[in-house]
């Protein structure tokens, strides 16, 4: 009976043990992605990074100051085809010399790639797991590693490589549902700053023959009925976060647009006259994937960095009612 007793008493501490250690273990995963995301918007820092995809290398040079009006960010390509990015508070303005065009629109966070520097564990702890995997070196700097586990297999993971004296991102991996690297963003030089760096914004000298494109903000919304439409059957923890509605062209009932989210995985959901031209079926590019089908004769388009099943469940479970 003594020994049943002792057995008990060291099971016990070695479950209680093994809690402890897991709850230090997720603490010590919010404290690092909390101070990411207030590094990501609040130091001042530039470098160059590298974004790898679809067996494509892209180099970027991007500066990021902070002072008393706000963030300000530009992004300019350093490789392939020219592109320049401002961003401040309000805006992102997008130059691309090749095709001659100006794109002007209002900032939204939270969206693409970036969403990861705004993660809210909180949030996403009913939707992914969050762990600790050691340390690595990248850009000379040595990063502690965390990784962000999807429950399902409709979404994306991570694996972000925090800068142990910043916590800024030196390298961020995206995982498919295998858990096999699928993208890569990584720094090659970065340096941070005390103090806010002057950016230069975007010249516009010699672009008044540009096409210009001044996108029209979405609204927040809070129903999930919107022109008739609403969804149901949504993967758990998607939801309508975006909506807007626009003419264009010939389309006489316009083109409604949504924006889907759980908080870190997004997509785009496009409905339009259907005019049997328009995607049917799967379209994968590199990390993003489209589905396209014909619902009540309207043509609708889901496409985002997620894997297929979702953007083909979400175009599916789209429902029109007069």
């Amino acid at each position: 009976m003594r020994f049943i007793h002792i057995f008990l008493n060291a099971a016990l501490l070695i479950t209680v043990s093994l809690n402890a250690t897991a709850d230090t273990a997720q603490d010590d995963v919010r404290i690092w992605l909390q101070r990411m995301v207030n590094a990501v918007h609040s130091l001042n820092y530039d470098g160059t990074f590298v974004f790898l995809h679809n067996a494509q290398l892209e180099s970027m040079q991007i500066v990021h100051t902070v002072d008393n009006g706000g963030e300000r960010e530009r992004l300019t390509s350093l490789n392939g085809v020219a592109r320049e990015v401002f961003r401040d508070n309000a805006s992102v303005t997008c130059i691309a010399p090749d095709i001659k065009s100006v794109s002007i629109g209002n900032r939204v966070s939270g969206r693409g790639f970036r969403a990861v520097f705004s993660v809210d564990i909180n949030q996403l702890s009913d939707y992914y797991n969050f762990h600790m995997l050691g340390e690595e070196r990248v850009a000379g700097r040595q990063a502690k590693v965390v990784a962000i586990i999807p429950q399902d297999a409709y979404r994306y993971g991570y694996r972000l490589y925090l800068d142990t004296e910043h916590a800024l991102p030196l390298k961020t991996d995206m995982l498919n549902v295998s858990g096999v690297s699928i993208s890569q963003l990584m720094f090659t030089q970065l340096q941070v700053h005390s103090s806010s760096r002057e950016i230069a914004e975007i010249s516009l000298d010699g672009k008044e023959y540009y096409q210009w494109v001044q996108q029209k903000p979405m609204r927040t919304i809070s129903d999930r009925q919107f022109s008739g439409w609403s969804f149901s059957d949504l993967p758990k923890g998607f939801d309508v976060t975006l909506h807007s509605k626009r003419k264009a062209g010939k389309q006489a009932r316009g083109i409604d647009h949504f924006v889907l989210s759980d908080g870190l995985a997004s997509l785009s959901v496009y409905v339009e006259d259907d005019d049997d031209v328009g995607l049917q079926g799967n379209s994968t590019m590199c990390t993003v994937n489209a589905y396209g089908n014909t619902i009540s004769g309207y043509q609708v388009t889901a496409v985002g960095e997620v894997p297929a099943m979702t953007v083909e469940r979400i175009a599916k479970s789209l429902r029109f009612s007069k």
